[in-house]
């Protein structure tokens, strides 16, 4: 059995590859802080959603893939959708990046991305204690 595609580590390790991806993107994002006329990017948070509800399984409406570049039905992932999401202030030179609200963005994908992480290191625990021989 492989443990990395049951649908527990599989779905959180999804969720760490998006996660990481974001991360990419907030750093690239605070790089070009200074280049005039960067617009800043960020993911489509809604289609992790969507995977994450379709692979709730029988709870629920299963979702419908009424477009190509829909997540595929099953957990089957796409890359994400990168999106350009202004911060709050646009400067003079057409730069859209605020770098208080790429930091504040940075700390959160961190925080998500450490629980994250915590909880995949207990999905292990709870293995490693179940394949233990009785008694032990």
């Amino acid at each position: 059995m492989d443990l990395a595609n049951t649908q527990f580590f599989g779905l959180l390790r999804a969720r760490l590859d998006h996660l990481s991806e974001r991360q990419r993107l907030i750093s690239e994002n605070i790089a070009n802080a200074s280049t005039p006329g960067f617009r800043p990017r960020d993911l489509d948070t809604s289609g992790f959603e969507r995977m994450l509800a379709s692979a709730a399984g029988g709870r629920g409406l299963a979702m419908t893939r009424t477009n190509p570049s829909h997540m595929a039905p099953g957990g089957a992932t796409q890359a994400p959708e990168v999106i350009t999401r202004d911060d709050s202030e646009t400067t003079m030179d057409g730069n859209a990046v605020v770098l208080e609200e790429q930091m504040a963005r940075a700390a959160e994908t961190r925080m998500h991305y450490e629980t994250g992480l915590a909880l995949y290191q207990k999905g292990l625990d709870l293995v490693r204690m179940a394949a233990r021989a009785p008694g032990r």
